[in-house]
């Protein structure tokens, strides 16, 4: 889970009006089995699972989504992620960028945030623990963005491009969460 900036179903633990969700680790697609057999891959844009009705429990106009700023930074900037993995599923992760809050469609996070050291994802090697990750915010200015963090387990055995088998090739579960925030000069 995001913890800095938080996301959704984590704003409430750092004092932000919103929902509780004990269960803020868990936004995973609905799990390797309902987001690779039922729904072909597809994730919902916050970690809920795709045929859940729309909009989901997170996404802008869900159940639980309150459109609370929870962080706001300066285009161009260097940033600190805080992320928290509950349970080591090996895999990468991304943060992406939405400009339109109200856009509920996987296409609006085009935006992919360049890690301060290069490249776009991040491979966490030390398991279950809490990372501290720099990124670079993107030159642009929002009143509220969505930052979507989406996270590729490779603990899976699975089929490789290349036809060989081996961990983290084939269907992986994915876990999903979304910020809002804003980038103001």
């Amino acid at each position: 889970m995001v913890l800095n900036p938080p996301g959704r179903a984590t704003a409430w633990r750092y004092g932000f009006k919103t929902p509780r969700n004990y269960d803020d680790n868990a936004l995973n697609c609905g799990g390797v089995g309902t987001q690779w057999l039922r729904n072909g891959g597809k994730c919902g844009l916050c970690g809920d699972p795709y045929n859940e009705p729309t909009p989901r429990r997170y996404e802008y106009k869900g159940r639980d989504y309150r459109g609370v700023i929870v962080a706001k930074y300066l285009p161009g900037s260097t940033i600190q992620t805080t992320t928290r993995l509950t349970a080591y599923h090996k895999g990468f992760w991304e943060f992406r960028l939405c400009t339109d809050h109200t856009n509920n469609t996987q296409e609006c996070f085009d935006k992919l945030l360049e890690l301060e050291s290069g490249g776009t994802k991040y491979y966490p090697m030390k398991g279950s623990t809490t990372y501290f990750v720099n990124y670079t915010v993107p030159a642009l200015t929002c009143e509220h963005c969505v930052l979507q963090w989406r996270y590729v387990a490779g603990n899976n055995w699975g089929r490789c491009a290349d036809g060989s088998g081996r961990l983290g090739c084939g269907p992986q579960e994915e876990f999903r969460g979304c910020s809002d925030v804003a980038i103001l000069p």
